[in-house]
């Protein structure tokens, strides 16, 4: 991850020097998983399938936050390359209750990921749009909190994971200027192509052991400042 680090630096610091007038770029991210979800990963069968009707969506399980910064590279007046930095605090989740409402619980994955985003950008006037891919290297174990709240218990256990994960995101914003530089306020959205799949191992054996997949789908609050690197 080290040397991924590095070539990505060197990438951007390298393009950004030979743009005549490149701007930094740094974000704050809050959102919720709208398109969030968890799936049971069969790996035999090459398959993956819902957890069923009694696994629902919720908000409190999928929310996510993070920050990061970049370099916006000009091309004319209205186009840009933006490469990025992101680091993101991620959490997958869902509620559970058998029919008979006996067992209720609310479970959330949660791990750390570093996310380099590879974007276009246009501005028209005061509007900045953005589009592209992304890759998503998870840092650390994805760590399971479950919330079991028929019997008010609280457990919370750590599993490996899969490498990364690879998606794209949309933006928009709307900028004004303070300072040095120019306040962006927007929103984007971003989802995986390809999941984080989880070696799940379940601690009180009320589920098999076996792979979980994490899918992100975030709808997210932007708030940016851009800061000409040129004066």
């Amino acid at each position: 991850m080290k040397k991924i680090l590095a070539l990505a630096a060197v990438a951007v610091t390298a393009v950004a020097l030979a743009s005549a007038d490149p701007l930094f770029v740094g974000h704050a991210y809050f959102g919720v998983g709208l398109g969030s979800a968890v799936q049971d990963w069969n790996k035999d069968n090459s398959t993956r399938t819902d957890l069923g009707n009694n696994y629902k969506w919720n908000f409190g399980s999928n929310l996510d936050f993070g920050a990061g910064v970049a370099i916006n590279i000009p091309f004319g007046d209205y186009f840009g390359f933006q490469p990025g930095v992101d680091f993101y605090v991620n959490n997958v989740g869902y509620h559970y209750e058998t029919s008979n409402g006996y067992d209720k619980r609310d479970q959330t994955f949660t791990y750390l990921s570093l996310d380099i985003p590879l974007l276009f950008t246009a501005k028209i006037n005061k509007w900045n749009f953005a589009i592209g891919p992304y890759v998503s290297i998870p840092l650390g174990d994805v760590t399971s909190t479950r919330n079991i709240i028929s019997s008010s218990s609280l457990t919370s256990y750590k599993y490996s994971h899969s490498w990364g994960s690879i998606g794209a995101l949309v933006g928009v914003g709307y900028e004004m200027r303070i300072g040095l530089g120019r306040l962006v306020f927007g929103g984007r959205y971003f989802h995986d192509f390809m999941p984080i799949d989880v070696e799940y191992k379940d601690y009180i054996n009320s589920w098999p052991d076996g792979t979980l997949s994490l899918w992100r789908g975030a709808l997210e609050i932007d708030v940016a400042y851009k800061i000409p690197l040129s004066f």
